[in-house]
């Protein structure tokens, strides 16, 4: 079993119509992973998606995807499709 703090870390919050997933890099290199996922992968352009690079130390620091005013409650997919494309199986 690979030791969890190899991996990207994926942290889900949400409430009414607000979804957030921050994803813990710890190196250059998971951070071009999850941005080039997040790159990959489709929304529609009339959601309110922020996507926000939150530098921790050095090399450290988290990717946050917010969808603000989900009606149509497209994150939870978009988050799925996300985490299955990085190979994470579960969120804190």
């Amino acid at each position: 079993m690979p030791d969890i703090l190899d991996n990207i870390t994926a942290i889900h919050s949400h409430e009414e119509r607000y979804d957030k997933l921050e994803l813990l890099y710890r190196n250059e290199a998971e951070k071009k992973k999850i941005l080039n996922a997040i790159d990959r992968l489709n929304y529609r352009k009339e959601c309110q998606v922020e996507i926000s690079d939150v530098r921790e130390g050095e090399n450290r620091g988290f990717i946050a995807v917010e969808f603000h005013d989900d009606y149509d409650k497209e994150a939870g997919p978009f988050f799925d499709a996300l985490m299955k494309t990085l190979g994470i199986d579960r969120c804190e």
